[in-house]
């Protein structure tokens, strides 16, 4: 085998290692079991941080790569999504119970550049603020199971919607999120991928984000899993604006 061909095989056999998830794997004895599995995995992990680099695409296709951060502290449901281009901030994202608020530049011509930036990465943080074990608790949950490598949890939220997730059943992590609006329409899709196992905390490095404003693209770098949080981390920014 030549020198170039080795290299190349090399290369791709690092890539594919790199790609490959090391996941426990669990057997099959009921969904009930299932949900309580997935429940406690999901309130091990109580807060995130994380670098991130973000492509953010328009449903026209035009799309843009930003340099970014995000916290979360899943039981407050607060998360934070800051992004920068050459070192001028964005958009800022403030989600906790209380609402949404956004933040763009003050200048006028680069908040309207920021501006659909911000609106396509406003769902994203949204779905973020859900993502806590209570989505797999309640009477309220079903599971829709057919027998395959997937099942279903279907979850009631406010004003009529539902959110559904993909369960892959060998390694029991999330593997598609849906928002149905009452009318059973999706109007929201989350795409965990390229999961870690941190010692027992599994956390996915790889989300794609669809909605109405298009694809958000998020690549975390630098993750760190159940890390002190500053106390005004979710305190919206002076300036940001309520979102309805």
């Amino acid at each position: 085998m030549s020198r170039a061909i080795l290299l190349c095989v090399c290369l791709c056999a690092s890539g594919c290692a790199a790609d490959r998830e090391d996941l426990p794997r669990f057997k099959w004895t009921g969904d009930q079991t299932a949900l309580r599995i997935l429940s406690q995995r999901a309130r091990s992990v109580r807060t995130v941080s994380a670098a991130a680099l973000l492509t953010l695409t328009r449903s026209d296709g035009q799309s843009v790569r930003l340099d970014g951060a995000v916290v979360m502290s899943l039981p407050d449901k607060s998360v934070r999504l800051q992004a920068w281009k050459f070192n001028h901030k964005v958009f800022d994202l403030t989600v906790t119970p209380k609402g949404l608020w956004v933040k763009t530049p003050p200048d006028a011509a680069r908040r309207r550049q920021a501006l659909p930036a911000s609106l396509s990465a406003a769902p994203l943080v949204r779905a973020l603020s859900l993502l806590g074990g209570d989505l797999f608790d309640g009477a309220d949950v079903q599971v829709t199971d057919h027998g395959g490598p997937r099942f279903l949890v279907h979850k009631p939220l406010d004003r009529g919607q539902t959110i559904i997730a993909d369960i892959d059943r060998a390694t029991l992590t999330v593997r598609r999120y849906r928002l149905i609006d009452p009318s059973g329409i999706v109007r929201f899709t989350l795409t965990p991928d390229h999961f870690l196992d941190m010692h027992g905390l599994i956390w996915p490095t790889r989300l794609t984000a669809q909605s109405d404003y298009g694809r958000v693209n998020v690549e975390l770098r630098d993750l760190e899993l159940n890390g002190p949080i500053p106390p005004q981390a979710f305190a919206p920014p002076p300036g940001a604006e309520k979102a309805s």
